[in-house]
């Protein structure tokens, strides 16, 4: 689809003015200062994508998806080549209006609408490249930890050329670190021109009614199944699917599963648990031997009050005990 948005003159050339020493002051970790989320243009055509995003009924994920394909359709331009600097990071609106731009300018454009929808962004600054990360939970893909020792975990997206998914990193990046860079948006360039925009912009072809189910690059560092739920209500979001409301029928095979698994588990139980043995008998109390003398004469002595009886005595004459 192609989007049509009038960007005045005035305002464009409001950013046009910003020289580039005050816009590269604080080099890459100061480009929050062109990620202009109060511009009312920029704030349009992201409440225009948004709608757009809403209309298909495309999950968090998928919306953010949506934003980052729009923005990779811009064409690469080479700061050198068009402006004559080896760095000049364009403010959205000049990026709109200029057709393109290169790592940082796509970021930039980025950043400033996946902020203005509300998404945890944040930039990556990997040797030689720029690129955006978004605060999800459990995707698939390289992300990076921020601030470390944080849960919070920031997905890498690619501005630059199409095709890339959120987490794909490009394979000439693979196992180098980067500067994560937080955006302060108290700091960002706000022009003297107020020109609000007459109208919204909308796309010139009818939106496709469905999207093909991202292949997302498997990270290293998190081989662990997605465990995701959709972002709750709050200034910042994690970027994030509802698995059950997106998909009732998965909802209904995994509760079928798990009622099986339980009933599985206790026919195993009973199936292999000992008989139980019947009750064994008391031993019997030992036995002690009474023990008996006798005298040369083959008398018998009573061991219990020492009597002398006759041999064949079987009770002692004296106490009456059982002595034989």
């Amino acid at each position: 689809m192609t989007w049509n948005l009038t960007i005045p003159k005035d305002l464009y050339n409001a950013y046009k003015a910003v020289p580039v020493s005050t816009r590269t002051r604080d080099g890459p970790a100061g480009y929050g200062f062109c990620t202009t989320t109060k511009d009312s243009y920029i704030q349009s055509l992201a409440k225009g994508l948004n709608q757009t995003a809403t209309q298909q009924h495309y999950n968090s994920y998928d919306q953010v998806s949506f934003v980052l394909a729009f923005v990779q359709s811009l064409p690469y331009t080479s700061d050198n080549v068009t402006t004559g600097h080896d760095e000049y990071p364009r403010f959205p609106i000049e990026t709109l209006v200029d057709d393109g731009g290169d790592c940082e300018d796509t970021s930039i454009l980025f950043a400033t609408l996946t902020l203005i929808m509300d998404y945890g962004t944040l930039y990556i600054n990997i040797p030689n490249h720029y690129a955006v990360g978004i605060l999800g939970n459990n995707l698939q893909g390289t992300y990076w930890t921020y601030p470390d020792g944080s849960n919070k975990t920031y997905y890498y997206c690619e501005t630059t050329g199409n095709g890339f998914t959120i987490g794909q990193l490009p394979d000439e990046f693979q196992g180098q670190s980067a500067y994560i860079y937080s955006i302060d948006e108290s700091k960002q360039f706000v022009p003297d021109v107020v020109v609000l925009p007459t109208s919204e912009p909308s796309p010139t072809d009818s939106p496709v009614t469905t999207l093909p189910t991202p292949t997302l690059q498997p990270t290293p560092t998190d081989s662990a199944s997605p465990t995701i739920t959709e972002p709750s209500v709050q200034p910042v979001l994690p970027l994030s699917f509802n698995l059950i409301l997106d998909n009732p029928l998965l909802f209904i095979i995994i509760a079928f599963t798990v009622v099986v698994s339980i009933a599985v588990a206790v026919w195993s139980g009973r199936k292999t648990k000992q008989p139980q043995k019947p009750d064994e008998p008391a031993p019997p109390e030992p036995i002690i031997p009474q023990a008996e003398t006798t005298d040369l004469e083959g008398n018998k002595f009573c061991i219990y009050c020492g009597s002398s009886n006759k041999a064949y005595a079987v009770y002692c004459e004296k106490c009456g005990k059982q002595i034989g």
